[in-house]
């Protein structure tokens, strides 16, 4: 039962001209103590700051709540997007943004998927502060002191010169993976489906530090999307090359999926060489016109029939240690559909699923040991004029209480060679696996 939250709450906002650095932005307000919890994610032209809850919306396994202001709310699950959109609409905060995550478990709820981790399964704060750091300056939007906050923009602190852990890996579930592959493409031969991503699962003992870990690998990696988050039992740094779901106030939807893999070489001849494959290796242009394919099914059945179109096709999208084809599918949504219904339809994200998405969750379910919490999941915003920016978390380190978690997988195809889907998801993880930063 949804109860509207009375307390009218508004933002104090200001503008603060000036380029400045966000990590160090966000260093001074967790030292400051201005800050305990929060999440910071670069977007387009801009890194987003929100701190502290004043609102929290959460799933679990069983119940959907809203806690904050001196109100709660809790409600068993049942369809816990549609609930949490409803959740949200009962706040009565003046043009709020929540940002969080919506954990690949969250599909235990819409098909055959079982497993789920200890911690939330979706989580979004309303923060008490946010901010909003461009190349024109910051914006500001706060409940509490805005003096306060301002202050902190003028401390120049020099960040530590973080070091990343030297972490050595056996490679031992190398047979057990491979073996998974080749249960899965027998399956794929025999029509069950067309593909699906199967992942690894790497568990390092140890306690995170965000921040550090976001430093050291900003250096090393380019991404779409990147983003920090520390809101205390569940930690995650990532450096997301694909966008899941961005939508805007007026409408307006679009997914990005990147199917088709190869690795980076220094050298630009190789380079070249290992991009070119892309576009010649029918397995690869088979994966990625696939997932451009159901994308486009997807888009279709939330949109305007005569909106609905592919841009960008089949564009190369260069990384540190991989490279991607690329594909955007856009559309406007029809009346009476919002972001969540499309995040519905749009979630998990086809490249970190399958084809048809229920019969790869089935194999997924089947062949992964491990649940797999926010990996293949969504990390970003939402807000109540209707516009999102959601990336799926892939290329990310995540803590789950005392233990850190590393994932990567390959999408699997009737024409895959298991062999070389392990390389692809070594190379994968070696995204975060060299960029670790643990406290000291």
């Amino acid at each position: 039962m949804v109860t509207e939250l009375k307390t009218e709450i508004k933002y104090q906002e200001t503008f603060v001209p000036g380029q400045r650095e966000p990590i160090v932005i966000l260093k001074n307000l967790l030292q400051a103590g201005i800050i305990t919890k929060y999440v910071m994610y670069e977007g387009k032209n801009e890194v987003r700051i929100a701190g502290n809850e004043l609102f929290r919306v959460a799933v679990n396994q069983d119940f959907v709540s809203i806690n904050g202001s001196g109100n709660s709310d809790c409600e068993p699950v049942s369809d816990p997007l549609k609930q949490v959109e409803n959740l949200l609409k009962s706040l009565n905060v003046e043009n709020w943004t929540a940002y969080g995550y919506v954990a690949f478990d969250i599909a235990r709820f819409y098909s055959s998927y079982s497993k789920a981790i200890q911690q939330e399964l979706l989580y979004f704060m309303i923060p008490e502060t946010e901010l909003r750091c461009t190349v024109e300056g910051v914006h500001i939007k706060t409940t509490k002191s805005l003096e306060q906050i301002k202050n902190q923009l003028f401390i120049d602190n020099q960040l530590p010169n973080y070091t990343p852990v030297s972490l050595e890996l056996d490679f031992s579930d190398r047979e057990v993976y491979q073996n998974r592959i080749e249960t899965l493409i027998k399956a794929i031969k025999e029509g069950d489906l067309h593909k699906a991503i199967i992942s690894r699962s790497v568990k390092v003992p140890g306690d995170l530090d965000a921040i550090g870990t976001y430093v050291v690998g900003a250096r090393a990696n380019n991404a779409a999307r990147s983003y920090c988050l520390d809101i205390g039992d569940v930690r995650a740094v990532g450096f997301s090359p694909e966008i899941l779901m961005e939508t805007n106030g007026e409408g307006s939807v679009i997914t990005n999926p990147l199917a088709a893999t190869r690795p980076r070489s220094e050298n630009l001849k190789e380079d070249t060489r290992l991009s070119d494959e892309l576009f010649t290796d029918a397995k690869e242009v088979k994966e990625h016109s696939l997932s451009a394919w159901l994308a486009q099914s997807e888009i279709a059945s939330l949109c305007l029939p005569e909106t609905v179109h592919i841009f960008d096709f089949m564009e190369v999208k260069k990384y540190r240690c991989v490279q991607h084809l690329s594909s955007r599918v856009g559309g406007k949504l029809k009346i009476g559909n919002t972001l969540w219904d499309a995040l519905k339809v749009l979630f998990p994200g086809i490249t970190v699923s399958g084809i048809d998405k229920e019969k790869a969750l089935e194999w997924i379910n089947r062949l992964e040991d491990e649940p797999r919490g926010i990996y293949a999941g969504g990390i970003g915003w939402v807000d109540s004029n209707g516009s999102s920016d959601i990336a799926i978390a892939i290329r990310s380190v995540y803590q789950y209480g005392n233990t850190i978690h590393l994932n990567a997988g390959a999408g699997i195809v009737a024409e895959s060679v298991p062999e070389k889907e392990y390389i692809e998801s070594v190379n994968k993880m070696n995204t975060m696996l060299t960029n670790l930063v643990l406290q000291s």
